[in-house]
């Protein structure tokens, strides 16, 4: 296992993790590692075998997460069959900081409510009201539907919910080093268009939406809770337009970047997928507000 910087805390959860890496002759030191509370409850003898014995289920470590405090400390760590765990580790104030607790938990608790499916179709939902709309701006960075999603917000009273907003206000959390932050964005986005769909209320949704099977999803719960679905697909027929925007925004979303990169955005461009049945195509280039009065055409029909 890759060695981490040091501190108490962490010194101390490097400690356990070399454990559950099967490093030989780990344990050894573990009466001098344990703080007296902890072996009271657990022997070192006790806890050196149960450690040694998950060790087959991670070995070679891989850490994907940490969070580290002073006398706290916590790492994501991946089992061998894809899952993810957090490992605990809290020492105690005073050197040399001996272990005071230590445990090893999946990283969603047994016992929560099931997360949101993937196909709403068969989904137990109350009664809600009719006449809600779910709206997606889909396409590119870029590519104006940031724009037009808050402007028809602001036209017909629907809260926007957008991902870079999302995601920015993850960022102090270390949500720019989470493995994929834009499924994570397209989770929060689908929680919170589920409790507005449930509330009977509307909801704009400004995402890329480049995965077919968010689309899907996002269609399905739409029809699932009764209301109305509707896409709008925004693109830039000129390149040099679009690649000025990109470079040159500037948004003030706290927690997140202004320009984005070019080269990137113009391959994920060319695999983007194609909307079918009832998207709104979009150019941007038009005039803003022609763009914006056949979007509410569209939403409002």
């Amino acid at each position: 296992m890759h060695r981490l910087a040091a501190g108490p805390a962490l010194a101390r959860l490097e400690w356990v993790l070399d454990g559950l890496d099967g490093k030989p002759g780990w344990g050894a030191d573990a009466s001098d590692v344990l703080a007296a509370a902890f072996t009271a409850v657990v022997t070192p003898e006790r806890y050196v075998e149960v450690t040694r014995g998950r060790a087959a289920g991670y070995a070679p470590v891989v850490v994907v997460g940490l969070d580290v405090g002073e006398t706290t400390a916590r790492a994501r760590i991946r089992r061998h069959d894809g899952t993810v765990d957090v490992v605990s580790c809290v020492v105690e104030a005073a050197p040399p900081h001996r272990i005071a607790s230590t445990w090893v938990a999946g990283l969603v608790p047994a016992g929560l409510t099931p997360r949101l499916p993937v196909d709403f179709t068969d989904y137990d939902l109350p009664p809600v009201a009719t006449g809600a709309r779910l709206v997606v701006f889909s396409g590119v960075p870029g590519s104006g539907k940031s724009t037009l999603a808050d402007a028809a917000g602001a036209e017909l009273g629907i809260p926007v919910f957008a991902t870079d907003w999302l995601l920015g206000a993850l960022t102090p959390f270390g949500g720019r080093y989470f493995e994929a932050p834009l499924a994570m964005a397209e989770e929060l986005l689908t929680t919170l268009a589920l409790r507005q769909l449930l509330a009977g209320q509307s909801a704009i949704l400004d995402h890329p939406t480049e995965r077919v099977v968010t689309r899907e999803r996002w269609r399905s719960l739409a029809r699932r809770a009764g209301a109305e679905f509707r896409v709008v697909v925004c693109r830039c027929s000129d390149e040099e337009v679009h690649r000025d925007r990109l470079e040159g925004r500037s948004r003030g979303i706290p927690g997140w970047h202004n320009a984005g990169d070019w080269s990137t955005v113009r391959q994920r461009l060319a695999n983007f997928p194609s909307w079918h049945g009832e998207a709104l195509s979009v150019d941007t280039v038009r005039p803003r507000e022609r763009s914006l009065a056949a979007v509410i055409r569209h939403i409002t029909a």
